[in-house]
């Protein structure tokens, strides 16, 4: 008797034909024409319910660019102290031919804290009191080891540019639940190698692309402001203006099949309503200064992040589906023990805050938190200099998830001896983890 297979099983082999899938969509509203009918929209972003009651409502999907050294921060091991300084007892293979082979200790102690014993170094302190409810995926693996190709499988699914990022699907197939802001934003804390592809929509409609927003209220997204000497009347007549050429247009049979056409028009009443919303939502003068330091904001090495974790809250909590917020300048070559205590230092209290602030206010339990690089860093020296670094890892390593249905406590998969490459039998890839996104 063979097997019944599982949607999350479905979504992971078929993960690569989601394109197929959304052009037969477009394509079957396309063919109403056909019969003399009404083409069927394909770009609102009204609310979508999935086939199956969902865990999660809404996803704030935090990405660590760059590489962050997971076995400095969540996956002590032993042995690279007993190995410090000494050849490995096993080939790793970097991206140079013949690359280093000497094994390089964490400068960073590592203690078990909460309930379920998790190890934590010394640079994530904070992180410690939320360490109970997170999962850990321990055993992360992907097939590039570049930046640009690493990211893009990772946002994307494949190894290079042109397909629409985790969020765009998102969005595209749930929509939102609040239409006076996008379904997909984009918060930026540094940048990815591969810029703003990390939160494109591709060849989706681009209505269902990310929208980048500053944490600026009087300014979050660009030109959303309506300028001083425009009144709001005079605007109001240029709007009705602007829909009655479109609607014109629109009457033309061939315009109709214009995907782009009607999508910029989505886009134009979508920026008419996002002016008031927007900066409703970027102004955080209403929050308490406690919810504010919970955040790290009265610290000058995380403010920039934590004010974004805690509107990427209040973008949730304001009904938008997928939240993305890019911490970048994680390539630590060199001098990881100089570089990598500023970039833990910047993340720490702010995740820690999130977590705790989304738990109290009830919305843990259908917001997924995930955090993750699209690779890790060698247990090898890579410059043998005075300050050395570590090298890119694309064979073992860790990333978290949070709330929205993940059971809390969890740890799957290890890596090896030396933190270098994740158990066969373990192994997760970016498959696994847009699957259970898409799952959740």
């Amino acid at each position: 008797m063979k097997r019944p297979i599982s949607r999350r099983e479905i979504l992971t082999r078929t993960a690569g034909g989601f394109g197929a899938l959304a052009a037969g969509h477009m394509l079957h509203g396309d063919r109403a024409f056909a019969n003399g009918g009404e083409a069927r929209t394909i770009y609102d972003q009204t609310s979508k319910q999935p086939h199956m009651p969902p865990k999660a409502k809404n996803v704030i999907f935090v990405y660590i660019a760059g590489g962050a050294s997971t076995i400095d921060m969540f996956d002590p091991k032993p042995n690279l102290t007993k190995y410090d300084g000494s050849p490995a007892p096993f080939e790793i293979k970097g991206r140079a031919i013949n690359g280093s082979q000497q094994v390089m200790a964490s400068p960073w102690s590592f203690k078990q804290y909460g309930q379920s014993g998790r190890p934590v170094s010394e640079l994530m302190p904070e992180f410690t009191k939320v360490v109970d409810d997170v999962a850990f995926i321990r055993s992360m693996t992907t097939d590039r080891i570049d930046h640009s190709t690493a990211q893009f499988t990772f946002v994307t699914g494949r190894g290079f540019t042109g397909f629409p990022a985790i969020g765009a699907w998102a969005a595209y197939g749930l929509g939102t639940e609040n239409q006076n802001l996008p379904a997909y934003i984009a918060l930026k804390a540094g940048s990815a190698t591969i810029g703003s592809r990390a939160y494109s929509s591709a060849w989706l409609p681009p209505v269902y692309g990310g929208t980048l927003m500053e944490t600026d209220p009087e300014a979050p997204m660009f030109d959303i402001r309506r300028p001083d000497d425009v009144s709001l009347n005079d605007q109001g007549r240029v709007l009705d203006a602007v829909a009655a050429l479109n609607r014109a247009q629109m009457e033309q049979r061939d315009v109709r099949l214009d995907h782009e056409f009607e999508a910029r028009i989505k886009n134009y009443e979508l920026a008419a309503r996002m002016q008031l919303e927007a900066m409703k939502v970027a102004d955080i003068s209403e929050e308490t200064e406690a919810t504010k330091s919970l955040y790290g904001m009265d610290d000058d090495g995380s403010r920039d992040f934590g004010n974004r974790c805690l509107l990427a809250r209040r973008l949730v909590e304001s009904g938008v589906r997928f939240v993305q917020i890019i911490s970048g300048g994680w390539d630590t070559h060199n001098d990881i023990a100089g570089a990598l205590p500023g970039l833990t230092h910047s993340i720490d209290k702010p995740l820690a805050g999130l977590i705790t602030d989304l738990k109290q206010r009830g919305m843990l339990e259908d917001t997924l938190v995930v955090w993750s690089s699209e690779f890790g860093r060698l247990p090898t020296i890579q410059s043998l200099g005075k300050n050395p670094g570590r090298d890119h890892n694309p064979y073992g390593f860790n990333m978290w998830m949070a709330g929205g249905g993940v059971k809390p406590g969890v740890d799957y998969g290890m890596t090896d001896e030396l933190g270098y490459a994740a158990m066969p039998e373990y192994a997760v890839t970016h498959s696994h983890v847009h699957a259970t996104i898409l799952n959740q």
